[in-house]
């Protein structure tokens, strides 16, 4: 950017200031100094080629001290006005959107805590990428929105943690299932999966990949709006992957069976909650998703630009100060 004075009035008020010290410095009458004995026949000794040379070196070290503080007067002056830039910083991001999706009814309540470990552990080894959280039951809640400040979401997914093991301290009033009972029925894995696919903001605006990793049996009771293929259906349009974690896979179930294809259909995969593998696994995955190009808007800071001006002071200081010694001021 061009560089631009922010207050381009400083720099001619300097060099006007310094230019009427040097005139009144000329013009002022000088209070008369001893000039001791006379004596005769001076005229002699200043017509000497060796004395007319000293005092020609007098004057251009008085004059080229003159000239330097002058000169310095100004530049000193250019940087009071602070010279300065315009910025416009463009970042570029490329990151993901997440959102953990629990199933807290009466069938999952006993595995959940251990769930929210997982969630935790997968949280911890992203980088940078949105976080958001679901739970569900008869109804479901948003826990919290996509963020990307990880300190507040290993607080809340400890906070749930806590309050689904029972070992929440005693200052900490927290209602876990509140809002999660309002519709008929319980464990309604249709809904619940497709409130988090409706969490994704701008679903059509946005070019971040989507991963939801859901936790749940898939034992459903109650009347659904959105049975689980027709969830999986709506990610699929909205290009939603589902990692489904399924802790209570017997092998061949019918609800365990449903469950691996939905999720698999959607372009995710499933698990069964084994902690050694669970973890790495769903982290490859969701990794192994080519990350969305996020133009973030420019960031325009005003940068002060000096430039080479402050070493010319200094420069002309030291001009000033070898004058001044040459010629015994």
């Amino acid at each position: 950017m061009d560089v631009t004075l922010l207050w381009p009035w400083v720099l001619p008020i300097a060099v006007g200031i310094g230019l009427l010290l040097a005139a009144l410095g000329l013009w002022l009458p000088r209070r008369k100094r001893d000039r001791g004995l006379p004596v005769a026949h001076v005229d002699r000794m200043t017509s000497l080629a060796a004395f007319r040379g000293a005092l020609l070196r007098y004057r251009l070290w008085i004059g080229g001290a003159l000239v330097a503080s002058l000169v310095g007067v100004a530049v000193a002056g250019a940087i009071g006005s602070r010279p300065s830039g315009i910025s416009a910083n463009q970042e570029e991001d490329y990151k993901r959107d997440i959102v953990l999706c629990l199933d807290v009814s009466g069938s999952m309540v006993d595995v959940d805590a251990e769930i929210l470990g997982v969630y935790q552990q997968i949280a911890s080894e992203l980088d940078g990428e949105r976080i958001g959280m679901r739970i569900f039951d008869a109804s479901s809640v948003m826990a919290f929105p996509l963020t990307s400040d990880y300190d507040y979401i290993a607080g809340q997914l400890g906070r749930y943690q806590r309050a689904l093991s029972g070992t929440l301290g005693p200052d900490e009033q927290f209602n876990y299932l509140a809002g999660t009972a309002s519709g008929l029925g319980a464990s309604l894995v249709g809904d619940g999966l497709a409130s988090c696919v409706l969490d994704f903001a701008d679903l059509e605006a946005s070019e971040r990949p989507r991963s939801i990793i859901l936790a749940t049996d898939n034992v459903v009771n109650g009347q659904q709006i959105f049975s689980l293929p027709q969830a999986g259906q709506l990610a699929v349009d909205n290009e939603v992957r589902v990692y489904a974690i399924n802790p209570f896979d017997f092998g061949g179930d019918m609800a365990s069976q449903e469950l691996r294809e939905v999720s698999e259909g959607t372009g995710g995969a499933y698990f069964a909650l084994d902690f050694a593998q669970t973890v790495p696994q769903i982290v490859d995955r969701v990794n192994a998703i080519e990350a969305g190009y996020i133009e973030t808007p420019p960031q325009v800071q005003i940068i002060d630009r000096p430039g080479a001006l402050p070493l010319i002071v200094l420069v002309l200081v030291a001009g000033v100060c070898l004058a001044a010694w040459r010629v015994r001021l």
